[in-house]
């Protein structure tokens, strides 16, 4: 059967097409599997790098389906063959019509002959080896998908949380810049105000400590600050790709 045959290529294919895509959902998931870790750090230097990597899982996606989708059109169209193939089994030729004009028997052997000569079991049993190639893809890949779904869930939930955790932190920094704001000033009047050399020595070595402090929150408000940015950008990223995985 013919269709048949061309179908070892497509299935050949398809299988290298699914292969490339676990590859590249292992991949995103490890990375997703990263940022959830609390003490690891990613940049937004992987950002681009990752966010090419899951648009092409979602179009490897795209073309996966297409290509199981013309393997299961094909499949239909070599049953609808073979379903042929068996029918002609049950009517006579045209030639066999004609030559049981002058003799019936010899119109029932030809069809028998003919019956005999077909390779139905052969076929039939190939169509059910491509149908049974054709489901343990499809199986198979809706396990990969199913177990990468539920961890990439669990590190997408991590995720949000870190940046949460991350939010509360900026906030709690940036109201320390607040109130060591006026500090700094109060203790500069002081100095101003300040004739005694004993007392301006205290309150400089006191401003010295709060512009230490201050100099030191800032330094951390900009780098909670760019790990807040990060995080979200990440977090809408790995969104997709898990909505992807449950599509």
């Amino acid at each position: 059967m013919a269709t048949l045959q061309n179908f070892d290529a497509e299935i050949a294919k398809t299988k290298q097409v699914v292969q490339d895509m676990r590859t590249k959902i292992e991949q995103s998931g490890t990375v997703l599997d990263t940022l959830a870790t609390a003490d690891k750090k990613i940049g937004d230097a992987n950002f681009d790098i990752e966010n090419a990597r899951i648009e092409d899982v979602l179009k490897q996606q795209k073309v996966m389906e297409g290509n199981i989708a013309d393997l299961i059109i094909g499949l239909e169209d070599a049953t609808n063959v073979f379903g042929a193939e068996f029918e002609s089994m049950k009517n006579y030729t045209g030639w066999e019509n004609f030559v049981g004009v002058f003799s019936a028997q010899r119109k029932q052997r030809m069809r028998t002959d003919r019956v005999r000569n077909m390779s139905l079991a052969g076929n039939l049993q190939e169509l059910l080896a491509k149908s049974d190639t054709i489901v343990g893809i499809l199986k198979a890949q809706k396990e990969v998908l199913d177990q990468r779904y539920k961890t990439s869930e669990a590190s997408l939930s991590q995720v949000i949380e870190r940046r949460k955790t991350t939010m509360t932190n900026l906030e709690a920094v940036q109201k320390r810049i607040e109130e060591l704001n006026p500090m700094l000033l109060d203790i500069e009047n002081k100095i101003a105000a300040s004739t005694s050399q004993k007392d301006r020595t205290q309150l400089e070595g006191e401003r010295s400590k709060i512009a230490t402090e201050y100099n030191e929150k800032q330094a951390k408000e900009q780098e909670l600050l760019a790990e807040s940015q990060t995080l979200e950008r990440y977090t809408s990223m790995f969104q997709t790709f898990v909505d992807s995985l449950n599509n």
